[in-house]
């Protein structure tokens, strides 16, 4: 077995959408000659770090019962005055949330390649604050650097930077940091698209695409069967999207106020489409264009119930329609989906672009092969469900046309061919098999 040190800040008990990415990872990699000694979070600091998350801690234990864990702690916050707070956040490049953890870090990390002599660093972020920690330790002992990016970096951002200063430097960081590693992986292709595009001075071989994938195999195909009295269509996990930060991302620099007016964005994004909103659309048109197909239609969101999801759904009209259940266990969750009759996704808009996410919940949808209802503009997510052949491709902009589809779809006469092909080259353990070719390349090459 090669040790490495796997650096996950996020990681089980935490219910974070992170965390299924690295527990598989953990789990898999010993069948390749890799034991991942793994450096994250002491459970005892979460409340101080994770107090908006739930913890389900039946989640990975079996592999965490037989992975060596080395918990750091993070020292204890320091009360700050307002203007103190604010100038932390607004002048912050990385992140702040790695911040009182740092210190405990540095001193585990030594303490970890004085025992194990591990051969390489396996950092995973966001949160990107890790990046220079997992690089500087990567400098201090001499070890080949392999980063991973569950989500973009400099081009991804939920509200705009606070001046193009802000976004400059960030891409400098980016670049530092991209430069520092033996190997970056991305969880899709336009992000590697989107690494190579800004920063062609980064060797085109260090970037590799590892999507995150499904654990076990897939269930039996089921289709929708007409007739029935009532459809389920269920949605796990959160939206990503706030209405207060939509409206920072969209509105003209000339109507904001203060410092904002000096905010920049390098790629605009709407995260409304993230939201259930153009789906719940569809749905209003469908019921009345066919009332008695329509209100069979029973939608289910496991998760968070944030207000606006609730304020939405009430000036839709779809209160009689749409059930709010809440937060679910890993294993619920699962049993929640292979329940329904149909599984929605949705994707943010990059406005004049191709937007880079893939949903980590995507993945088990494939494998539930229950038909995807996939509200989704162009990028990743829909590439990866059009090449899955299990989904129903409906256009956010489009109400009509997508409530159309809806009604074929429930009405039994639209069929869906799986890609069994390409679905089984999602396996967590086959994706984690070209991992382990990268660490050990990374490792070869130093």
């Amino acid at each position: 077995m090669t040790d490495i040190l796997f650096i996950a800040f996020e990681f089980p008990p935490v219910l974070r959408g992170g965390v299924y990415r690295s527990i598989a990872f953990v789990e898999h990699l010993p069948k390749f000659g890799i034991n991942p000694i793994v450096i994250t979070l002491d459970t005892g600091s979460y409340k101080q770090t994770f107090d908006n998350y739930g913890y389900d801690d039946r989640l990975g234990k079996e592999v965490i019962d037989r992975t060596t864990i080395v918990p750091v702690a993070t020292s204890p916050a320091v009360e700050e005055s307002a203007l103190r707070q604010f100038y932390t956040i607004y002048f912050s490049i990385l992140g702040n949330e790695t911040r009182y953890w740092a210190a405990n870090f540095y001193a585990a990390v030594d303490a970890a390649v004085k025992k194990y002599s591990p051969k390489a660093i396996f950092a995973t972020v966001p949160p990107f604050s890790v990046l220079e920690l997992a690089a500087e330790v990567a400098r201090k002992h001499h070890l080949p650097l392999v980063l991973d990016f569950r989500d973009a970096f400099s081009q991804w951002r939920g509200v705009p930077y606070g001046t193009v200063f802000h976004y400059r430097r960030t891409v400098q960081a980016e670049r530092k940091y991209l430069c520092a590693a033996d190997a970056v992986t991305g969880t899709s292709l336009q992000t590697i698209d989107d690494f190579k595009s800004l920063h062609r001075d980064v060797a085109a071989e260090r970037f590799h695409y590892i999507p995150n994938g499904y654990s076990g195999g897939l269930k039996a195909w089921r289709g929708i069967e007409s007739g029935k009295a009532a459809y389920t269509v269920g949605y796990v996990g959160g939206f990503y999207y706030w209405p207060e930060e939509r409206e920072q991302m969209l509105k003209p620099w000339w109507k904001k106020k203060g410092h904002r007016m000096l905010q920049y964005i390098p790629r605009k994004q709407d995260w409304m489409y993230r939201s259930p909103y153009f789906f719940f659309k569809a749905l209003q048109q469908l019921n009345l264009q066919d009332p008695a197909l329509g209100r069979k239609i029973k939608v289910r969101f496991a998760g968070k119930k944030p207000d606006w999801l609730r304020e939405m759904i009430r000036s839709l009209e779809l209160q009689e329609q749409v059930e709010l259940i809440g937060e679910l266990s890993h294993q619920e969750s699962l049993a929640f989906q292979e329940s329904c009759d149909a599984l929605l996704i949705t994707s943010a808009k990059q406005l004049g672009g191709r937007d880079y996410s893939i949903a980590g919940k995507t993945f088990e949808y494939l494998q539930m092969q229950r038909p995807v209802i996939a509200f989704v503009c162009e990028g990743a997510q829909k590439d990866i469900l059009s090449n899955a052949g299990t989904a129903l491709i409906c256009d956010p902009d489009d109400a009509p046309g997508s409530a159309t589809l809806l009604g074929e779809l429930f009405g039994g006469r639209i069929g869906f061919t799986p890609n069994y092909d390409f679905l089984k080259q999602l396996t967590r353990e086959a994706l984690t098999a070209q991992l382990a070719g990268i660490i050990k390349k990374a490792i070869g090459h130093t």
